[in-house]
């Protein structure tokens, strides 16, 4: 199968997994909800917080092969699958406390600076990190991603105290699979590169 059939049986299933996320959204609308808190409920399902791998890498690589459709389309999973998942039964005490405080801090604040300083660096970085990968400049990319987590871990820690814990798991256990798959794909290129007639052992 080559990587034109591929590409698009990979577009056919992100326009799926957008429409299911559509219509639950409609669903949720349609039956009255208040779509903030339906949103935010869902969002304390932990699931959303460790999935995020699952779309950067895709993105990552799409983005190397100059793929745009597939990288806009994967960021929009990841955008989407905050209310994907329905509502736990119990949310742990640390992660009810980091969303609150998230809340407090960016959503119900009458100062809207949090909130804008927060979108200005996710999409500096998203275009950052994605023009790394686009001019094929893995090690910048891969640079970015961890610098990035870092700060955010530092942010979080640093603003939202005790709360800001929540996020240190979630953000590093993807960073380590980010970086096992940043050291597959290196091994693996290492390996081709040694396995060409012309290389010079």
């Amino acid at each position: 199968m080559n990587h034109a059939v591929v590409d698009r049986i990979v577009l056919v299933l992100i326009g799926a997994m957008l429409t299911y996320a559509a219509a639950i959204f409609m669903q949720a609308a349609l039956a009255g909800q208040d779509m903030g808190a339906w949103v935010w409920e869902r969002h304390q399902n932990q699931f959303s917080w460790y999935s995020r791998p699952l779309f950067i890498l895709p993105a990552a690589y799409y983005a190397y092969r100059r793929k745009l459709w597939h990288v806009i389309g994967f960021m929009a999973l990841m955008g989407t699958s905050l209310f994907w998942f329905a509502p736990p039964d119990q949310v742990p005490a640390a992660i009810s406390g980091y969303l609150d405080w998230e809340k407090q801090m960016f959503f119900v604040n009458e100062n809207k600076a949090p909130l804008v300083a927060l979108v200005a660096a996710v999409v500096v970085f998203l275009a950052l990190f994605f023009y790394a990968f686009w001019q094929r400049n893995l090690w910048y990319g891969l640079l970015l991603i961890n610098l990035g987590t870092l700060l955010k871990i530092v942010v979080s820690l640093g603003s939202g105290g005790t709360a800001g814990q929540a996020a240190v798991v979630p953000s590093l256990s993807s960073l380590l699979v980010i970086n096992l798959a940043a050291l597959v794909v290196w091994r693996w290129w290492r390996a081709r590169i040694s396995s060409r007639p012309d290389t010079i052992q």
